[in-house]
């Protein structure tokens, strides 16, 4: 899905405010959400932004802070696979559409 100049200004737009905690309405939510299910490099853009509004890191060197970078799962308990209770196929099911085609 090719974005032109204007809609990725945009959606950048919203997901920086999303990245500082801002406000955002339903509809750019759902804007940006829509553009995330069709282009990895979007929804690398929202994972991260996400990354950093809940977990906002005091310094730049320390492994948190790389992770955010790479948009990588793994600073949240949450996001950690538990053999015990997790079955691994409903643990990878919530991959966005764009992977599970590969």
């Amino acid at each position: 899905m090719l974005l032109s100049n204007q809609k990725r200004i945009k959606i950048q737009g919203i997901i920086k405010r999303i990245a500082n905690d801002k406000s955002i309405s339903l509809e750019e939510r759902i804007y940006v959400e829509k553009f995330a299910k069709h282009n990895s490099t979007i929804a690398l853009w929202l994972k991260k932004a996400n990354s950093f509004r809940r977990n906002v890191v005091k310094s730049d060197s320390g492994i948190d802070s790389l992770l955010q970078s790479f948009g990588i799962d793994g600073l949240y308990k949450e996001n950690h696979f538990n053999p015990n209770e997790d079955d691994i196929s409903d643990w990878f099911g919530g991959a966005p559409d764009w992977l599970r085609r590969s």
